[in-house]
């Protein structure tokens, strides 16, 4: 974090980067991505035919699980964060509780949606 020349460390204000450019496509891509979630689901199934819909939907959950959250959020963090260094990135209520009650936790939370998203793509396709 830097401070503007010269400053008292105590009232100086934060200096960010001019360029707001990595903010508004953070908030772009955030206004973008849900749509484009639901349209995938409502219609891809429309379009799709049942092996391809099934095992896209299932490599977009497993990848979900494994990072614990969207992949999405974290860029749209990241690009936020590289115009204010201050913004604390939301991640996900797994990645909460991965952090909160460790390692063994988080590896429980990963297998148990795998098996339930292989049980739903088992059972329904």
């Amino acid at each position: 974090m830097a401070l503007a020349a010269g400053a008292d460390p105590a009232h100086a204000a934060v200096v960010r980067p001019a360029n707001k450019a990595w903010w508004y496509a953070g908030m772009v891509l955030d206004i973008v991505h849900m749509p484009l979630v639901i349209a995938m689901v409502v219609l891809g199934a429309a379009v799709w035919s049942g092996p391809v819909y099934a095992g896209v939907v299932t490599a977009l959950v497993v990848v979900q699980v494994a990072l614990l959250g969207c992949p999405v959020m974290l860029l749209t963090g990241w690009m936020k964060r590289k115009y204010d260094p201050a913004y604390e990135v939301q991640w996900s209520f797994t990645a909460w509780l991965y952090r909160t009650y460790g390692r063994w936790f988080g590896i429980a939370v990963f297998a148990f949606f795998m098996a339930l998203a292989l049980l739903v793509r088992w059972a329904l396709f």
